[in-house]
């Protein structure tokens, strides 16, 4: 339950400022609503809400196309001929057969068709002749076609071919500010990257669409599902505390304040003169003299040879007992095989399941939000409302939520903004009076004011 807010009822603002009216309110709306549209629906009869429409459908007729759509461009009419004299016919031009001949064909034993000989060195020029007369007949071919069928912009760069290389011949005349500038155009062609003053921004989702549950006239199972939602939130939130009061609290040892004083008073008062108890202490005074720990042995306090052969046999046997165990251990180790298999695989799975829980912390960590400031981002708890307080209507429904909030609180989440905390109070600065030198001061000034 929220705390009731006190206030000063002294004047008619604090009165204003700190009642309640949204009773007064809804029922002005109401009122207001009411001479808008007029009287509810539920005191009006139905020959005033209602009629009957005896009037039948017409069939739309369909038009015909307008002909000025199968008409020539206007914008073409300067290139038409407005003259009245016939165009001339076109001549009949000779149609000669393209022969495609690559330089390849042509060698240096390429003989000429005359019948005559000829020599050399008349051979070589005429082999030149005819591959000057196939090169132009190839780029005659080349230059028929569309020499711009590439988009410069998507494929400017060809697979294979370097990128400092592209940049020093082929762009070689655009500057450095261009190409940061057509970044998004050409994202290979530089390295910047855009950076946020203070910090990156996480890989967070924008504003989410809010649960279908959290609307005014939801489904059934919508809202169960909301409700669902915030339950298991809560719980989360339980388990989360009673696990810090087991760690903190419960751990210590509780004591009364009455005990708790005592025991600072005695740690205090530890060793002073008249506060120490002698009584409940008793001194026992050694007056012996010094005594060894091991004392020297004399000839009366000598071991036998019956006692050292007691001790020897003693110790063989627990030698021989603990070599026995040894050996029994060893035996059921291997009986113990065919289990030494499960607990592997049972350690394969732990760490299996280890190594998964890293990977997705690694994840939440990538999505979640850093600190940017020195207090933490904590999400707030969804709106909800619970199925009794469900209407029919908008108009009786309570507004349940902040839009500006959400948005504020996506910001926060999206590393943007840093996280604040809320100012309860208004620090007001102390305002510090200081005299101008220029000012004269007379002792009567000072003597009124007592300074």
């Amino acid at each position: 339950m929220k705390t009731k807010k006190k206030g000063g009822r002294r004047l008619k603002r604090d009165w204003r400022r700190k009642i309640d009216v949204t009773d007064v309110d809804t029922y002005l709306d109401e009122k207001r609503l009411e001479e808008r549209i007029g009287d509810p629906f539920s005191e009006k009869k139905d020959e005033e809400l209602f009629h009957i429409d005896t009037s039948g459908k017409k069939k739309k007729s369909l038009k015909p196309k307008k002909k000025s759509l199968n008409a020539p461009l206007k914008c073409l009419s300067s290139l038409q001929s407005t003259s009245a004299i016939p165009p001339l016919a076109q001549r009949s031009v000779k149609k000669y057969k393209k022969i495609n001949k690559t330089d390849e064909d042509f060698d240096k034993n390429i003989k000429p068709l005359r019948k005559s000989i000829i020599k050399k060195k008349e051979a070589k020029e005429l082999n030149k002749i005819l591959k000057s007369k196939v090169k132009t007949l190839q780029l005659k071919e080349n230059s028929s076609k569309d020499l711009f069928d590439k988009d410069l912009w998507t494929s400017y760069r060809e697979p294979g071919q370097r990128k400092d290389k592209l940049i020093k011949n082929v762009i070689k005349w655009l500057p450095s500010e261009v190409l940061n500038h057509n970044a998004k155009v050409l994202p290979k062609l530089s390295n910047k990257k855009m950076s946020h003053p203070s910090q990156s921004t996480c890989s967070a989702e924008d504003m989410k669409c809010p649960h279908p549950g959290l609307s005014y006239n939801p489904t059934i199972e919508d809202h169960v599902s909301l409700l669902a939602n915030i339950a298991e939130k809560e719980t989360e939130l339980i388990k989360h505390e009673a696990h810090i009061n087991r760690v903190t609290q419960n751990l210590f040892k509780q004591v009364s304040k009455d005990k708790h004083e005592q025991m600072i008073i005695e740690e205090l008062t530890e060793g002073l003169p008249g506060f120490t108890d002698n009584s409940d202490k008793e001194v026992v005074e050694d007056t012996s003299e010094f005594k060894a720990i091991n004392p020297p042995t004399t000839r009366d306090n000598q071991k036998t040879t019956k006692k050292r052969k007691i001790q020897r046999r003693l110790r063989n046997e627990e030698r021989q007992r603990m070599n026995a165990k040894i050996e029994k251990k060893k035996v059921s180790d291997l009986y113990r095989l065919r289990y030494i298999n499960k607990e592997l695989d049972e350690l394969e799975n732990s760490t299996n399941k280890k190594k998964l829980k890293r990977l997705q912390k690694r994840q939440i960590n990538n999505v979640s939000t850093r600190r940017l400031g020195t207090n933490k981002f904590t999400e707030s708890l969804d709106a909800f409302a619970l199925p009794k307080d469900l209407k029919g209507t908008l108009r009786e429904t309570e507004p349940q939520g902040n839009i500006f909030k959400d948005c504020f609180e996506s910001l926060q989440k999206r590393n943007i903004l840093s996280v604040g905390k809320k100012q309860l109070k208004i620090h007001k600065k102390k305002v510090q009076a200081f005299m101008d030198p220029a000012f004269k001061v007379t002792p009567d000034m000072l003597a009124k004011y007592s300074v």
